[in-house]
């Protein structure tokens, strides 16, 4: 009877363990481009997209009408205030920086 508990304890523990990236949260932002706007070296054409990162996750994804179109390196830092709203960092013409609303984590990425 021990061992069977045994076992159905490791079971939940191995089962929650991998449900882990499931319960990952996904910020995202919309933005629009003009056509002269960067994101980690990828121009994006006139239009609008949608910036998503995972939570903890070392990449953002580019969306555009539910299609990926680019996948761009992250690295998480810490603010020191938590922003209102998401916002998204401009450099010139490049995204260098995504904060999100209610958060002290936000995205740098890299001006390549």
């Amino acid at each position: 009877m021990m061992r069977l508990r045994a076992k159905q304890f490791l079971g939940a523990v191995v089962l929650s363990i991998l449900a882990v990236p499931v319960w990952a949260h996904t910020d995202s932002i919309a933005v629009h481009s003009d056509g002269a706007t960067t994101i980690g070296g990828t121009q994006l054409k006139t239009g609008d997209y949608q910036l998503k990162v995972k939570d903890n996750a070392t990449e953002l994804q580019v969306t555009q009408n539910g299609k990926v179109v680019a996948q761009v390196p992250v690295q998480w830092v810490q603010l020191s205030d938590k922003p209102a709203v998401t916002a998204v960092v401009m450099d010139n013409d490049k995204i260098v920086e995504v904060d999100f609303g209610g958060k002290t984590a936000a995205v740098k990425i890299p001006t390549s």
